[in-house]
């Protein structure tokens, strides 16, 4: 059995379907998908995961966070990088 190759885009992706699937990806994670961005993803052979936009884009914030602020570190810069830590999804599954 061949290898899957599976794509993410964190936060709204939709717009990357085609370039997913034209590079291979077998399936794709993002958030935001609209139907028919949906129905495209299904006309290339692309299986889709909608998780939601806060529910890829926030969870790498603190490592985003660390990896500028080890990155001005390294350049002597002084900046204090604040990450939010307390923002919580609006949607909720009932």
């Amino acid at each position: 059995m061949p290898g899957r190759v599976v794509a993410l885009c964190s936060g709204s992706g939709a717009e990357f379907i085609g370039r997913a699937a034209a590079l291979g990806a077998d399936a794709y994670v993002t958030g935001d998908v609209r139907y028919h961005d949906a129905q495209h993803a299904a006309e290339l052979g692309l299986h889709v995961i909608d998780a939601g936009h806060f529910g890829t884009e926030f969870p790498v914030v603190a490592s985003l966070r660390q990896r500028l602020a080890d990155a001005l570190a390294e350049r002597k810069r002084t900046v204090e990088v604040i990450a939010d830590t307390q923002s919580e999804d609006f949607f909720h599954v009932i």
